[in-house]
């Protein structure tokens, strides 16, 4: 398969608006990719921000009346798999896995990182939120990546940063 690639610019300088429209515009890849059978893997650039983006995206999607599309309640290892989330002490992980959503940050535990890399390899999980960590030594095939952000915080200097293309 041909790699493809598509950049939107988003020149927003609202800050929560930009975010807004960044969301919707995640979104809309994200259910274009479902739509055609693949999951999708989102990467933030922050720990807070999987979880605050994965509660967005399917906040969005019970507005459209998606669903259905991140539904895996018909898998045939779902009752399992429910079984082991519930177990995780992680609230973000338990409240995402039944909207079809999974989390995945280095400051997770160890077990809730691999029950989520279990879990999307499966199909158990249909849209991946996570941070770069993932994509350091763990082998995670994904049609469809977005990448929501270009922009990074740098605490030394108090702003915001745009990652190069080699960072992206």
């Amino acid at each position: 398969v041909p790699l493809q690639l598509q950049f939107v610019g988003v020149s927003e300088r609202n800050m929560l608006a930009r975010n807004n429209l960044m969301t919707e515009i995640c979104y809309n890849k994200v259910s274009d990719s479902l739509k055609r059978g693949y999951q999708v893997m989102v990467f933030v650039h922050s720990r807070k921000d999987t979880g605050k983006t994965g509660r967005q995206l399917a906040e969005i999607a019970s507005r459209n009346g998606d669903n259905a599309l991140f539904d895996v309640r018909d898998h045939p290892k779902y009752l399992l798999a429910q079984k082991d989330v519930r177990k995780s002490r992680n609230r973000e992980v338990t409240e995402l896995f039944d909207s079809g959503f999974g989390i995945h940050h280095a400051g997770m535990l160890r077990s809730d990182r691999s029950m989520t890399e279990r879990l999307f390899a499966d199909g158990l999980i249909k849209v991946l939120v996570c941070t770069a960590t993932l994509a350091w030594g763990v082998n995670l095939p994904a049609h469809t990546v977005v990448i929501k952000g270009t922009q990074v915080y740098d605490a030394q200097k108090g702003a915001f940063n745009e990652l190069g293309m080699l960072d992206v």
